[in-house]
């Protein structure tokens, strides 16, 4: 028997919980499920939650978790990155899947793959 049987949560340290959940909310558009004040907040996605915790930090804490995101459509998700001036890569054609890597308002490095047809 596995003592890991899947993904509970996955979150990022931020500070400034406002900027970090417009992005992940009105960018992304991910559907925040619960947030307490400037200390947490959580994201639904499919099966599984993305959570942000507030941090008494001046500047942006980065490294830590990397979440990898399913899309159908990464060159939409491209396109909304650019119109909201998010921090990103070009988008990279791999042998089986795109893949897009980009950055959250603290700097955090997410990752966006789109399986090939």
């Amino acid at each position: 028997m596995a003592l890991i049987s899947g993904i509970d949560t996955v979150y990022y340290r931020v500070c400034n919980m406002n900027a970090a959940i417009a992005f992940y909310e009105g960018v992304l558009g991910l559907t925040l499920k619960n947030r307490a004040g400037n200390d947490w907040a959580e994201f639904t996605i499919g099966n599984s939650e993305l959570a942000l915790e507030g941090e008494l930090a001046t500047r942006p804490h980065q490294g830590g978790a990397t979440v990898v995101f399913h899309t159908e459509d990464i060159d939409a998700l491209d396109a909304t990155l650019v119109a909201n001036n998010a921090l990103k890569r070009d988008v990279e054609d791999l042998e089986h899947s795109k893949l897009l890597e980009f950055y959250d308002p603290d700097g955090n490095r997410l990752i966006a793959m789109q399986a090939s047809a």
